[in-house]
């Protein structure tokens, strides 16, 4: 995480080198800081990978925010504002489908993914953690990470994923709607989920 901020200091303000050197690590420090807007975005990524956008947040309905590296779905996120008129103070940063940018937690190895099983994410945290049963707005969704390690993201903010089942698995019945399962429980373990989504949040 040191070193996405230390790149960042580097490649200011050159946007224009700065994509190339950029790594694909993210965290809730520098331009992604409690205290942050979009001008940072801006300083940070450069004027031209940054957008603003009407983002979507389920259920049909849409909020004002801003998109980094719009054009490029391996480096985009998607940034949410507590404060959307002045696009301040991040409410949430997504990893949209398809981008490659990772998690560092202090003490979880490896870093958190995309595609990433769900024993993966348990050895990374240490301890097993509490997923929702799928089929529904929320299903898959973990963020309760019963005191393991990823409960302390770099830089305060807190962390949560979307599982699926891996591609050719059906969502029991026994694992499904909203409640939650362990991540240790058999039958959770039995479809085998995978990371599909990741999100970093500012409460």
């Amino acid at each position: 995480m040191r070193a996405f901020a230390a790149a960042l200091s580097f490649c200011l303000p050159l946007a224009a080198t700065c994509a190339a050197q950029q790594p694909e690590v993210l965290g809730c420090i520098g331009p992604f800081g409690r205290t942050a807007n979009e001008a940072a975005l801006i300083k940070a990524f450069g004027q031209q990978n940054v957008a603003r956008a009407e983002i979507d947040v389920g259920e049909g309905m849409t909020e004002a925010g801003t998109i980094v590296y719009p054009r490029d779905p391996k480096r985009r996120l998607q940034v949410l504002w507590h404060d959307s008129k002045a696009r301040s103070r991040p409410a949430s940063i997504d990893i949209p489908r398809g981008a490659i940018w990772r998690i560092d937690v202090p003490g979880a190895q490896p870093p958190i993914r995309q595609g990433m099983t769900l024993a993966e994410v348990e050895a990374a945290n240490g301890r097993p953690f509490e997923i929702l049963g799928f089929g529904w707005d929320r299903g898959g969704h973990a963020g309760d990470w019963k005191g393991g390690r990823l409960a302390k993201p770099d830089g305060g903010c807190e962390l949560s994923l979307r599982f699926d089942p891996e591609p050719g698995f059906l969502a029991m019945e026994a694992i499904s709607g909203d409640r939650p399962f362990s991540s240790a429980d058999a039958r959770m373990r039995a479809v085998k989920p995978v990371v599909v989504e990741v999100r970093l949040n500012w409460p």
